[in-house]
C-alpha cells in the first residue's frame, strides 16, 4: 500500500458523507488495487471515487483511474457491484494482555498478563470501501461494522474486558521453500508468508489471531511493533480467533483481552 494517492472526489460525495470520511479514503484504497473499469492496477496515478448507494442505504465507495470513470454519486440496485476484491496481508506477532486462568473468565486488568500471539493482519479491500450514512455529512465504517457482526472484537474499546471469539479457521501450508498461513472467515480467504517464530506460536497455541484493518498497511504494521500496538489500542484493528485444524488446543482460544 506504499504511495500517496491523489483522489478526485465529487462535491456531492463530500457533502453527503462528510470530510472525515473523505479524508480516510486515501488510507482505505491502495495502489495494488484494481480499477473495476479497465482491470489494471490502480497505481499512484490520479484516481476518481464513485459512491454507489444501494437500497439498504450502504454506500460503496470505489476507486477508478481518473481516465476510466468520473467521480459521482450513483443510486444502484442490489447486487450491481462485483464482490471480488484485492486484499493485502502480513503475519507477525503481538503481545496482548489476555486472560490466563482456566476457562478464561472475565478478568480485571490486575488479573491479566501479556501473552505473545501470532496474528494474520489483513486489509480486505484496496479498491472498495463501504460506509453507512448516519446523517447528512456524517458516515460510519460499514466494513468494520460487518466484521464486528462476524465476531471480531475491538480491543481498544474502553470497557473492562473482551472475549476473543472464533471468526473462522486457519491452517499452515508449506510449498516452494516457504510457509504460508491461510485463513477463511465467512466468504473471505486470505494468506501470507509466516515467519518461523509466529508459526511455532501458532502450533503451540492451536490457532492464530486474525486482525482486520481498513485504515492501515498490514506490511507496515507487521514491521513496526509500536505502530501495530497503537493501531490496536485505537480500534483500527479488529481481532478474532482462528483455530488450526487437528490441534489439541483448538477449543482453548484466548478468552479475554483486557
Amino acid at each position: 500500500m506504499a504511495g500517496v494517492l491523489v483522489l478526485d472526489i465529487a462535491d456531492d460525495i463530500r457533502f453527503r458523507l462528510g470530510e472525515p470520511t473523505v479524508a480516510a479514503l486515501a488510507r482505505r484504497f491502495g495502489p495494488a488495487g484494481r480499477c473495476l473499469s479497465c482491470g489494471e492496477q490502480l497505481g499512484v496515478v490520479p484516481l476518481s471515487v464513485r459512491a454507489y448507494r444501494d437500497p439498504a442505504r450502504i454506500i460503496t465507495l470505489v476507486a477508478y483511474h481518473a481516465g476510466c470513470a468520473a467521480s459521482a454519486w450513483v443510486e444502484i440496485g442490489p447486487g450491481t457491484l462485483p464482490r471480488r476484491e484485492t486484499w493485502t496481508a502480513a503475519v507477525t506477532t503481538i503481545s496482548l494482555p489476555v486472560a490466563v486462568r482456566r476457562r478464561f473468565p472475565r478478568l480485571s486488568r490486575r488479573e491479566s498478563r501479556g501473552q505473545l500471539m501470532p496474528v494474520l493482519l489483513v486489509h480486505p479491500s484496496l479498491e472498495m470501501t463501504r460506509v453507512r450514512q448516519a446523517h447528512v455529512g456524517e458516515a460510519v465504517n460499514a466494513d468494520m461494522e460487518g466484521y464486528g457482526q462476524l465476531g471480531f472484537t475491538d480491543p481498544g474499546a474502553p470497557v473492562g474486558s473482551y472475549r476473543l471469539r472464533p471468526v473462522g479457521r486457519a491452517w499452515m501450508q508449506a510449498g516452494r521453500g516457504a510457509l504460508l498461513l491461510r485463513a477463511i472467515v465467512a466468504d473471505h480467504a486470505w494468506f501470507a508468508l509466516v515467519p518461523q517464530p509466529a508459526a511455532a506460536l501458532a502450533l503451540a497455541g492451536g490457532g492464530v489471531l486474525v486482525g482486520v484493518t481498513c485504515d492501515s498497511d498490514p506490511g507496515q504494521l507487521a514491521a513496526e511493533a509500536a505502530s501495530l500496538e497503537d493501531a490496536v489500542a485505537v480500534g483500527d484493528v479488529l481481532l478474532g480467533w482462528a483455530p488450526l485444524p487437528g490441534s489439541q488446543h483448538r477449543h482453548r482460544q484466548p478468552g479475554a483481552v483486557c
